[in-house]
């Protein structure tokens, strides 16, 4: 760190940083942080020998619950007394415009009221007792339920006293004696951040078109603005290839390759979608994600930013996963395995397990496979949606070798589905590699009814009463109504699919590239489709076993977070935070790439 010039002092919103925090930090230059830290400090910092009064906001309340607002959180359990947090907004992100407060405003609000008295004793270990409450119904029904709120009521719930956990409140299911599933697979990454929206679409023609549109582009003035040029990535940068990719390493502005190597990606929840798969156009493409991909590798991502409070806690890919490839809202991406292809799991945590279910062993995709069966449904989100209002997933690691028996099971055909049949296929129990559509006569294949045509549909709609899906005009059955509103933390699988195929796409725009679209609707496409139909059945049918199973698991023995740490298996050591590297590359594997610009 730079040495301050002595004398001068810091910056005033250093007091809302917090060490090792720096890579969620940026969210610290919104302004509504800004006026949180004036406020805070004229009232509790600014006069040494008047530091108490109230300070009371109504912000959005990301800061309340992200990674990004530790050090504020720190910062107030440290400095204040008491505090109350009303949850205007418990419905997330982007609620009904009927619900919110501010119609026009559709990040989720709190208000916030933090008191530092007169005359206290605060000594190192001081914690302010912060109270918690939501208000919910329509705009109406929150404005009446807020008029009769008084302080002392008690209505108020307790949240979480740690210096930096989220203004939430803790419960009493047994929540926190888990183990974090941050912990039970370590290493984990912000999946690939482009900062472009060009660089990928469902369609490979699609880049390809984009590619050559830009590497033909004469003007420099012109070149720049298709590219979208940041601060990370400049026509003019030499950047060293991604894991054994092919893209050269002179600068873009340099480049006559009209054929870009294009690679599979999860660019959201069951959406495989293509991407240039060049480090000159990625801003943050994660190299060291990237060397980990190899034959078996499984990512499972959690949000881990906001609260969810639908959809499975927890999803799974065999494909390198987009930032916001959870639901549209960043995520944390979990490797199964390092790129040296050893396990990303904690020293000894395979071994303990193995001893308390009395096995011979359990392997990393054991341990995977079983989170995706007990967290991976909606029934997981549901019995836990108070304790998810603190972003991150912890598991419930049962001690009962029948139940974990079961639940790999599950898991891994779970797996199978997620991964359009990737992995964990086994034909011997009729899940077949790379096939995950039903057999003919099978009541629950999907049909093509009637044909979508050459036009790009312009919309979806859905019939419950005949189990229709309508795309174009285009029919699809039969199509369970729990199929068509599957969703991934708020975020409707089917529609975001087709949003990003559809006659105008939903996609952000950043460049004139993104304008380059299909022309037709490709009939990959109307495979893809009933490829998504015949995973998203088989997740909803499996949904109630998984949750009887999760009940059967709760109300047995399970390895706490305190067995772990007895054992010495916590708390992680900080290399198991980073990528295990192997000294030589060729990682990369051309399997996934399609052969889409691939040598």
């Amino acid at each position: 760190m730079e040495k301050r010039p002595e004398g001068k002092e810091p910056p005033i919103l250093d007091a809302f940083r917090y060490e090792g925090n720096g890579r969620y930090e940026h969210v610290l230059k919104n302004m509504y942080v800004y006026f949180w830290r004036w406020a805070t400090w004229k009232v509790f910092d600014a006069h040494p020998a008047d530091r108490h009064g109230v300070v009371c906001l109504i912000t959005p309340s990301g800061w309340a619950t992200g990674p990004g607002g530790r050090g504020m959180r720190d910062y107030l359990r440290r400095t204040c007394d008491e505090g109350w947090v009303i949850n205007l907004s418990p419905e997330g992100q982007r609620p009904e415009i009927a619900t919110r407060v501010f119609p026009g405003v559709a990040q989720p609000l709190a208000i916030y009221i933090f008191v530092r008295k007169a005359g206290m004793e605060r000594g190192p270990g001081h914690r302010a007792h912060i109270h918690y409450r939501a208000v919910t119904g329509s705009r109406a029904d929150k404005f009446r339920q807020i008029k009769l709120i008084r302080l002392d009521d008690d209505g108020w719930r307790d949240t979480h006293t740690q210096r930096v956990r989220p203004l939430t409140p803790a419960t009493e299911s047994g929540w926190e004696d888990f183990p974090e599933l941050n912990d039970l697979l370590p290493w984990g990454s912000l999946g690939i951040t482009s900062n472009r929206s060009w660089v990928s679409a469902p369609s490979a023609e699609t880049l390809r078109r984009r590619w050559a549109r830009l590497i033909r582009e004469s003007d420099p003035t012109q070149k720049a603005e298709l590219f979208k040029e940041t601060r990370d990535r400049k026509l003019t940068d030499r950047r060293q290839p991604l894991s054994s990719t092919v893209s050269p390493t002179l600068p873009l502005a340099e480049e006559t390759r009209t054929t870009p190597y294009l690679v599979r990606v999860a660019l959201r929840s069951f959406d495989r979608q293509y991407l240039i798969a060049d480090n000159r156009v990625l801003d943050y493409p994660r190299p060291d994600l990237w060397a980990s991909r190899q034959d078996g590798q499984l990512f499972l991502n959690q949000q881990s930013s906001h609260e969810i409070s639908s959809g499975p806690a927890v999803v799974a890919t065999h494909l390198i996963p987009d930032t916001h490839h959870f639901n549209g809202r960043g995520g944390r991406i979990m490797p199964l395995l390092h790129p040296d292809g050893t396990p990303n799991t904690p020293t000894g945590l395979l071994a303990y397990l193995a001893q308390a279910l009395d096995r011979t062993n359990v392997s990393p995709y054991d341990l995977a496979v079983y989170t995706l069966a007990v967290a991976g449904h909606s029934g997981f989100t549901e019995r836990f949606t108070e304790e998810l209002l603190t972003p991150g997933v912890r598991l419930p690691l049962t001690r009962v070798g029948d139940l974990w028996e079961r639940a790999v099971a599950l898991g891994r055909e779970l797996v199978w589905a997620s991964t359009f049949g990737e992995r964990c296929a086994d034909p011997a129990t009729g899940h077949p590699a790379e096939d995950i559509g039903f057999a003919p006569g099978d009541v629950r294949q999907v049909k093509y009814v009637t044909h979508i045509g050459n036009a790009l549909p312009a919309r979806i709609h859905y019939e419950p009463e005949s189990e229709t899906l309508h795309v174009g005009d285009g029919t699809f059955s039969p199509v369970p109504e729990a199929v068509w509103t599957y969703d991934v933390g708020g975020m409707e699988v089917v529609k975001k699919w087709f949003g990003y195929r559809k006659a105008s796409p939903n996609s952000k725009k950043t460049s004139p590239l993104d304008d380059i679209h299909v022309e037709s609707w490709p009939q990959e496409w109307t495979g893809e489709l009933i490829e998504l139909l015949s995973v998203l059945r088989r997740l909803t049918d499996l949904a109630p076993v998984q949750a009887d199973l999760l009940s059967e698991i709760l109300a047995g023995p399970t390895v706490t977070e305190n067995d772990l740490k007895n054992a010495g298996v916590l708390p992680v050591r900080p290399a198991a935070r980073k990528a295990r590297l192997r000294a030589t590359g060729g990682l990369f594997h051309d399997s996934e790439a399609g052969g889409d610009g691939g040598e």
